[in-house]
């Protein structure tokens, strides 16, 4: 009897062990992209969410490529190195007037979505000439693309955390950038809002 229940005691405890190890599936996979701010900076979130009817290859076809952002606002990559859409990889290229230097964290593509996530080093910039000039101190970006609507439309998940020495115009910059890069990208696919339950 005393060695029943040490079994099933034992096994009561692997089988609690297996149920908190299991991945529990939030709004992004788990990648280790939380950012420490150093002193004087300040950390940020801009959390941008958009639901599109269109399929998902319609977008994935315009962001399969870590190499090629020109999808993100017109964003140029004018040097690359590792292979593409392999973590490790990294691009550079000019915007508002510095360069730019992201690295590649996560890349996965199914069927269903992709999702994709990089960090980027500080730089800093004005985004007016009477603007006040900005230090971001390194940022990360995580992006999810993913069919809804039996493949009918395409649900977008945007995170950007980012330290700065402005919060306001930190997240000015991203949220301006999310905005016009997505909704600019569903008007060339003429894909309209998803603004209520699937089509």
């Amino acid at each position: 009897m005393m060695l029943s229940t040490l079994i099933l005691q034992s096994l009561h405890v692997a089988l609690l062990g297996l149920t908190f190890a299991t991945p529990v599936h939030g709004s992004m996979d788990y990648v280790p992209n939380d950012i420490h701010c150093p002193k004087n900076s300040h950390a940020g979130f801009v959390h941008n969410t958009y639901t599109y009817i269109a399929p998902l290859h319609d977008f994935t076809n315009l962001v399969g490529s870590f190499f090629n952002i020109s999808w993100y606002d017109g964003i140029v990559v004018t040097n690359t190195t590792g292979a593409d859409n392999v973590p490790g990889a990294s691009r550079s290229g000019p915007f508002n007037g510095v360069t730019y230097n992201e690295t590649l964290t996560m890349f996965t593509e199914r069927s269903d979505a992709v999702t994709f996530s990089f960090i980027g080093k500080g730089f800093s910039y004005t985004r007016s000439p009477k603007g006040p000039t900005v230090t971001l101190d390194g940022y990360t970006e995580s992006m999810r693309f993913e069919s809804i609507c039996g493949g009918k439309a395409t649900y977008i998940d945007v995170l950007t955390r980012v330290c700065s020495d402005n919060q306001i115009e930190a997240y000015d910059l991203w949220y301006t950038l999310h905005m016009t890069t997505f909704q600019g990208m569903a008007v060339n696919l003429g894909a309209p809002v998803l603004a209520g339950d699937c089509p």
